[in-house]
């Protein structure tokens, strides 16, 4: 197996964001440098297979795109002398940040999974520094990272694991905007080429007719907390009170939801216990929502997605037009969470109860963004974003950098 043991059950345990205050809470530092302290005899094979690969393409590469998260196909393509590049499904920022003029990405930038304001509050600055170096030294000394390269060593591979020549590179494609980041000066070879995105045909009733009919009926909530998420009791109880609670607040026929609610029958007596039997009538869950997400958030009656603010989810509303409430439980998801309610297109919707969600903050987030006057507002914004990812051209855009880079090789 590739990855070490962190990966097998392919769900990540929910933690807050990085602090140094008290045990444990470096657990999101300590998570990423587990995920990039591969397997090192694996490692080593599937870079072997790499390059036999290599040696059987004729007359040869003249490109190659690599995932920031896949060192071994970087080690693989400087060994081979083939040419290459990064492909980011992230932020821009990310692959710039710790360059920026005056030093700037380690005290005015928050540091990563820190969930911290921008700009980084004066009186936090030095606690935003030390985390930028405790972020540092863990991914050079975690026990993982120093057995795989001295494996790498052994097997003749050049250089450091996380140290390789970014700034030398034809291109980093990142999957952003700049309208979806902070203000920054951004590297020579990023190219922000928006949401990578398969185009997704409208949703029809002759496809999907429960769905379109569904949907045709009022304002809707999509609650999608991705793949890795894996509900409690609490956590639908909290969500199944909210739903309630914005009603009450909202008038009852204001709205409805649509929910990906993973393992739902195991719930269905805690929901009709909470929501009630006629209510249940405006909430549709679904164990896996079969239209493309993005089909389904162009929907004109979609209000908002409900999501933990993983890359994908946030990029694909943000492309629909749609606004946000992020509840986010690990790692990066803080971070975006932060992001997307500085620029104005969504909502922090559990600040203070991290990897947790909140009734009443969700409740008051549902009501804001279904509001005339704060969720028009939102609204706007989430549009305005969103001309801002097809400006930025998406799958068309990285095939045009590709082509460009293989030419000039």
């Amino acid at each position: 197996m590739l990855f070490t043991e962190i990966s097998q059950n392919g769900l990540i345990d929910r933690h807050g964001p990085a602090t140094l205050l008290h045990k444990g809470g470096l657990k999101s530092y300590r998570f990423l440098a587990e995920l990039f302290g591969f397997n090192p005899d694996c490692y080593v094979s599937v870079y072997e297979r790499a390059l036999e690969i290599f040696s059987t393409i004729k007359p040869k590469i003249h490109i190659a795109a690599v995932d920031l998260c896949m060192p071994i196909g970087m080690d693989a393509c400087m060994t081979a002398r083939v040419p290459w590049g990064i492909l980011c499904p992230n932020s821009g920022l990310e692959l710039s940040k710790h360059d920026q003029p005056m030093l700037k990405g380690f005290w005015k930038f928050p540091a990563p999974y820190s969930g911290f304001s921008y700009p980084v509050p004066l009186h936090l600055v030095p606690y935003n520094v030390a985390l930028n170096i405790a972020w540092l030294r863990t991914l050079q000394t975690h026990p993982r990272i120093r057995t795989l390269e001295t494996r790498r060593a052994k097997a003749g591979i050049r250089g450091k694991l996380l140290d390789k020549p970014l700034h030398a590179l034809p291109f980093m494609i990142c999957a952003s905007v700049r309208e979806m980041e902070y203000p920054h000066v951004p590297g020579h070879n990023v190219v922000y080429a928006g949401p990578i995105l398969a185009p997704a045909p409208p949703l029809t009733e002759a496809a999907h007719p429960e769905l379109a009919h569904f949907l045709a009926r009022c304002r809707t909530l999509v609650v999608n907390m991705g793949s890795n998420f894996w509900y409690t009791e609490d956590d639908v109880r909290a969500i199944a009170d909210a739903v309630v609670l914005a009603r009450r607040r909202c008038g009852d026929k204001s709205f409805q939801v649509l929910w990906k609610l993973n393992g739902k029958k195991a719930f269905e007596a805690l929901l009709e216990e909470r929501i009630g039997k006629e209510l249940l009538e405006s909430v549709r869950m679904e164990e896996w929502i079969e239209p493309p997400a993005l089909a389904v958030l162009q929907h004109p009656n979609v209000v908002a997605l409900v999501n933990h603010g993983g890359a994908n989810s946030v990029h694909e509303a943000a492309y629909a037009g749609v606004p946000q409430i992020i509840l986010p439980q690990w790692l990066d998801l803080y971070d975006y969470a932060v992001r997307v309610e500085w620029l104005g297109h969504g909502i922090y919707a559990n600040k203070g109860h991290a990897a947790k969600i909140h009734t009443p903050q969700l409740a008051d987030a549902f009501v804001r963004v279904l509001s005339d006057g704060e969720g028009r507002v939102m609204k706007n914004k989430a549009l305005e974003v969103a001309d801002a990812c097809r400006r930025g051209g998406g799958v068309g855009k990285v095939a045009e950098t590709l082509l460009s880079a293989a030419r000039a090789a």
